[in-house]
């Protein structure tokens, strides 16, 4: 049993060794870290057969997934990162690759990684659908001995978030770039018309200028949002949380868009209860979520529609809704809703002067507060945007 053992241990710290070295070459950073991990696999190899307790608390310790095969592509050792990932159950000793893990790509890795000269590392992406969505990075290092191949070793790197994030900031910078574009081409071309002869027609110019000039203010306005977001989920967006009279700041945000709403027809009502305890907030911030989803409300309501601005005591916290009558969201565009740039209907947002974020740092600032923030909503019938604030603690 010993012999076997550090038949397998030696095999396996060779090839964590081999990998750990690759990784080092790519990663300065890493290198002080990753040579206490190599101190500690030679303590075990040191040890024998009395490192074999040592040897399963660090490959069980280990977030990667690790996988050891023999020479001719049985497997030695499953960790159990390795055996959650792949929900693997039973044993797996002498077995290939493919009839416990049951994935083609890891299979060919093992046999191309077995097949390799030297210190040669094999690093390839594999995707897991089953039983969730993932994404692996492969790295397969051939553990040689006198020249010859004795085993390899695999380490299954979860990089799925990684991924995700990659397309976030694609998305981000493909959206950033058409919704900069379409005010700045709108701008270039009524000044160049302008330019061109129509400043000498003073109604046409005049309403050429009144373009340019929502144009800019929609421009502005989504570089500040652009802003606020970056601040808020890079943690550097300053808040100030104190005691807050919530239907105070319900009130001066219904003043703000007085105008809009009468130009509509529509009626904005506050319903807080006068002995509602004052919650913890930013009033700044509190005010940017309601005039936020106030003005929303409004500009997605027909005419003579209402809006109602709601809350009361949930628990430790006060529960604010913001309902109104309106054009309602589809069932199937709910979950994306505080997406940054999603838009249930893209042509009538940019219409309306819309740059797509605004929900987005909705629930971010919610968030930030300890609250959270979540929508209700039947098409064609009108939405409901509630979120929590924290009731602040007496004095």
């Amino acid at each position: 049993m010993t012999t076997v053992f550090l038949w397998i241990l030696s095999i396996a710290v060779a090839g964590l060794l081999a990998y750990l070295s690759w990784i080092s070459r790519q990663h300065r950073r890493l290198r002080v870290l990753l040579q206490e991990a190599k101190t500690s696999l030679v303590q075990v190899e040191e040890a024998g057969g009395a490192g074999e307790a040592k040897l399963g608390a660090i490959l069980s310790s280990m977030v990667e997934g690790v996988l050891v095969v023999d020479r001719r592509g049985g497997i030695l050792l499953l960790n159990p990162s390795l055996r959650k990932n792949f929900m693997i159950e039973g044993a797996a000793d002498g077995k290939k690759p493919l009839e416990v893990i049951r994935n083609v790509a890891v299979q060919d890795i093992v046999d191309r990684t077995l097949q390799g000269a030297g210190q040669v590392l094999i690093s390839e992406e594999i995707s897991l659908v089953v039983p969730q969505e993932k994404t692996f990075r492969v790295n397969g290092v051939p553990v040689v001995r006198s020249g010859a191949v004795e085993g390899a070793v695999l380490v299954f790197h979860d990089i799925t978030e990684l991924r995700r994030l990659e397309r976030v900031r694609q998305d981000l910078v493909a959206n950033v770039s058409h919704e900069l574009r379409t005010p700045l081409s709108s701008i270039k071309g009524y000044a160049e018309t302008l330019l061109e002869g129509a400043l000498e027609d003073e109604a046409h110019a005049r309403d050429f200028i009144q373009i340019i000039l929502r144009d800019s203010e929609r421009l502005s306005k989504l570089i500040d949002d652009l802003l606020d977001l970056s601040k808020i989920e890079s943690g550097k967006m300053k808040m100030s949380f104190l005691p807050v009279k919530l239907s105070a700041v319900v009130q001066r945000c219904m003043a703000v868009l007085d105008n809009p709403a009468r130009a509509k027809s529509i009626v904005v009502t506050c319903v807080v209860p006068p002995d509602l305890p004052l919650v913890m907030a930013d009033e700044a911030r509190l005010s940017q979520v309601l005039l936020n989803l106030m003005d929303n409300a409004i500009k997605y309501s027909g005419e003579k529609a209402s809006v109602e601005v709601s809350a009361s005591v949930s628990d430790r916290f006060v529960r604010v809704d913001v309902k109104d009558t309106g054009i309602g969201i589809p069932e199937e565009d709910l979950p994306r809703i505080f997406e940054r740039f999603y838009r249930v209907d893209k042509a009538r947002s940019r219409e309306l002067g819309g740059t797509g974020l605004g929900l987005s740092i909705v629930k971010h600032i919610i968030q930030a507060h300890g609250g959270r923030v979540w929508v209700q909503s039947v098409h064609g019938r009108g939405s409901t945007f509630s979120f929590t604030l924290p009731i602040a603690s007496p004095q």
